[in-house]
């Protein structure tokens, strides 16, 4: 854009910014501000006379770039339209991805076309109509058209007629990187190396210590690479070339210096603690960008991320992607992850994490760990999908997954003494199954039947069973009674005393008992049968307990301030509330807002003295 700043109409972006719908009052501030502006001509050194501006906003001003992107969304939307139209034949992209025609920053816009006259005439369209109605002019002249280098004479011909534009060549620099197509050469970078020798002459033919340049290489050269290496991975003799630089420099204050150097540039990255001087490889440097670049790619949902994903993933997980000869960014992308995946370990929570993919089980993706001959359930994409009720799907876990990473994964929701039982790794385990009667009594009075089932079957249908909430707790705790009283008398039996099964019955409805005490305090006479025991939890109702409170009036001309708050300990939610009332009674001022309380205990009228006194 030529003079994109004082060429833009105030007209314009007011329209924009109601379309935006934006409020009037807040429209007229903003007009208010740019059109109060007078200019002075200065003649030999002296302000002369005052000239009142008619468009165009402020360079400087902090409001001008916010502006200028309001009413360049504009031109954003209306190129964005072609793609509705049947006659525009956008740029070539990926199959599924985000349907992209130009990229914008600041005044800088490329956009992406086919070479078909009628889809340039649309976008040549779009240029005009946006000229016309903001006053912004395209300056042509340090525009730019790029082709592929094989493109026929013919077809560059008639985009340069139909656009005005003439053609150039890559690659060409933009935003400070270079874009190009083919091999990557020293001369791309050229101009990084360019900025970095311009700094040190400079600095030439002052005296500097050596603590001196270390500082001025660690804070001022090592810097000014880092915008280039965060998009573009450029050859490893171009960063080598810049070590050669820096060293050179270091050991002899000159460009070309010749003097001797003591260590290699190597030697001098390593920490001072182990023998160095601090500097940063810029390799090292480079590949921790792309490990962030790679970290976005995943995290962070971008019209970048999707484009990348829809043109090298395809429908494969990016973590199994293979490298197909694709663009050097996207190569030093895979390098990364490859270094990076397996230090990424997610936690569970909610279970959204990738069932396959992701490193939750903090040994690695489990599509590498399983055996090359193991089938793979694609059906299982989320970790939520083989819980149940906040707990592991035990049966389906063993279904889908080998043995040995199944008991990674759930061993420590479980005891020691359960969880070897469950699998035979328990000694006298056969003498645990032979013990029929226990399971018997306890399993068919919750509604589960025996016969057929395995050990593992009938452990797995306490913890599944279809019973009420308050019942639940108690069922998943029944296994683990009934195994270690089934333990305790194997040990008495191995040491000659004698233990009946009608005690070990007994001591299970004992524990059970004891749990419910304690799971339901209100419960009054719980009973020690573990059928009538059931018989009370299903018939229980809980009584809310509340004391009648009547509210008094404040004395004349006092107000009152009723306080009350609730906490969420195992949630560390805590909110309060307050409202004050007139000696006749009516609402003064209502207050309720969450706060930051994660003790056990809660204050509630300390907690609202502070909002209090600012009201």
């Amino acid at each position: 854009m030529t003079k994109s700043y004082d060429r833009l109409s105030w007209l314009f972006f007011t329209k924009v910014q109601r379309k935006i719908e934006f409020g009037e009052r807040f429209i007229g501030l903003v007009f208010g501000i740019v059109s109060n502006n007078w200019y002075s001509a200065l003649i030999n050194g002296q302000p002369y006379g005052f000239i009142k501006s008619s468009r165009g906003v402020k360079q400087g001003d902090p409001l001008s770039p916010r502006l200028f992107i309001l009413a360049a969304e504009a031109l954003s939307r209306g190129l964005n339209a072609l793609h509705l139209n049947l006659y525009f034949g956008g740029y070539g992209m990926p199959k599924w991805s985000p349907k992209i025609n130009h990229l914008a920053y600041a005044d800088d816009t490329i956009i992406f076309s086919s070479s078909d006259a009628t889809s340039l005439r649309l976008v040549m369209e779009v240029l005009t109509v946006y000229e016309a109605a903001s006053s912004q002019l395209v300056n042509k002249s340090k525009s730019a058209l790029y082709m592929h280098h094989l493109a026929d004479v013919e077809v560059v011909t008639k985009v340069e007629r139909i656009t005005g534009i003439g053609r150039k060549e890559f690659p060409f620099t933009y935003l400070g990187c270079p874009i190009f197509y083919a091999r990557r050469k020293m001369d791309y970078y050229q101009d990084l190396i360019t900025k970095v020798m311009d700094k040190l002459q400079a600095w030439k033919g002052k005296l500097l210590s050596n603590g001196g340049r270390a500082i001025l290489i660690s804070h001022v050269l090592q810097s000014m690479p880092i915008h280039l290496l965060s998009a573009v991975n450029p050859p490893h003799y171009v960063i080598n070339k810049i070590h050669k630089i820096f060293a050179q420099f270091f050991w002899s204050s000159t460009i070309r210096g010749n003097s001797r150097h003591w260590a290699s540039w190597n030697s001098l990255c390593m920490p001072c603690d182990e023998g160095g001087i601090g500097f940063r490889s810029l390799h090292d440097v480079s590949r921790a960008l792309f490990c962030k670049l790679w970290w976005n790619f995943k995290t962070k949902p971008s019209l970048w991320s999707s484009f990348m994903c829809q043109k090298y993933c395809k429908k494969l997980n990016a973590i199994i992607v293979p490298w197909r000869k694709e663009s050097h960014t996207w190569r030093k992308m895979l390098e990364c992850r490859d270094v990076i995946e397996h230090q990424i370990t997610w936690q569970l929570k909610m279970g959204s994490s990738l069932f396959w993919f992701d490193n939750w089980t903090g040994l690695g993706a489990l599509y590498f760990l399983v055996p090359p001959n193991f089938f793979i359930d694609e059906t299982i994409h989320n970790v939520y999908e083989v819980l149940e009720e906040g707990a592991w799907n035990v049966e389906e876990i063993m279904e889908i997954l080998p043995e040995e990473f199944a008991v990674h994964m759930i061993w420590r929701k479980l005891s020691l003494q359960l969880w070897r039982t469950l699998w035979m790794y328990h000694t006298g385990c056969s003498r645990l199954v032979a013990a029929k009667i226990v399971w018997k009594y306890f399993l068919s009075r919750a509604g589960i039947r025996l016969e057929g089932l395995t050990l593992h079957q009938a452990i797995t249908s306490c913890w599944t069973v279809q019973v009420l909430p308050r019942i639940k707790p108690i069922m998943q705790a029944l296994p683990s009674c009934i195994i270690w009283e089934l333990w305790k008398r194997r040990n008495s039996f191995k040491y000659g005393e004698v233990v009946s099964i009608s005690m070990v019955i007994y001591q299970v409805s004992s524990s059970l008992q004891a749990l419910v005490r304690v799971r339901k305090p209100g419960l009054i006479n719980v009973h020690h049968k573990w059928q009538d025991m059931l018989t009370m939890l299903e018939n229980y109702t809980l009584r809310l307990k509340y004391d009648k409170v009547i509210w008094e009036l404040p004395m004349v001309r006092w107000v009152k301030v009723n306080t009350n708050g609730a906490s969420r300990v195992n949630l560390g939610r805590s909110s309060i509330g307050l409202c004050i009332r007139n000696d006749d009674g009516d609402l003064v001022y209502a207050l309720g807002r969450e706060i930051n309380c994660h003790g056990p205990e809660f204050p509630t009228s300390g907690a609202v003295t502070a909002p209090t006194r600012r009201s």
